[in-house]
């Protein structure tokens, strides 16, 4: 009996060779598509998160040129004039506009308006040949 068992095993053993090596390539292609799938999706990744970078930081230079527009004493400053006005200072990759509204909504107040305009290429302030971005900002200081 235990020979009829051995013998088995024995059968087993020879008939089991394993995986083939077209059953492997097909294993590591499917494998290798699956790699190259996600390192598509890192990229991606990558290139989004330094594009709401740059939009971060041009909503926070166009914050702070409002703040500081509202804080000027003089409502009839020049800066709050009628015609567009501009600053380049923000390294040289954003170019903030803003021009104001005279009685607009409503008598005494002025309608603000700013943008913030910039390329993925940090391409300097007048060279807009690509792909342009722009955050825009509207706001009302009353003469009070």
């Amino acid at each position: 009996m235990k020979t009829n068992a051995i013998e088995t095993k024995i059968k087993v053993i020879l008939e089991n060779k394993g995986f083939t090596l077209i059953e492997a390539l097909f294993a590591i292609a499917i494998f290798s598509i699956g790699i190259l799938a996600v390192s598509s999706m890192q990229i991606s990744a990558i290139n989004n998160n330094a594009s709401a970078r740059m939009r971060t930081e041009a909503t926070m230079l166009a914050s702070e040129k409002v703040e500081e527009l509202m804080s000027l004493a003089d409502y009839n400053d020049p800066l709050l004039g009628t015609d567009t006005q501009s600053d380049s200072s923000a390294n040289n990759i954003y170019c903030l506009e803003w021009s104001a509204l005279e009685d607009t909504p409503i008598p005494s107040t002025k309608t603000i308006i700013l943008s913030v305009r910039w390329t993925d290429e940090e391409a300097g302030c007048g060279n807009f040949d690509q792909k342009e971005n722009e955050v825009s900002l509207d706001f009302i200081r009353a003469n009070i």
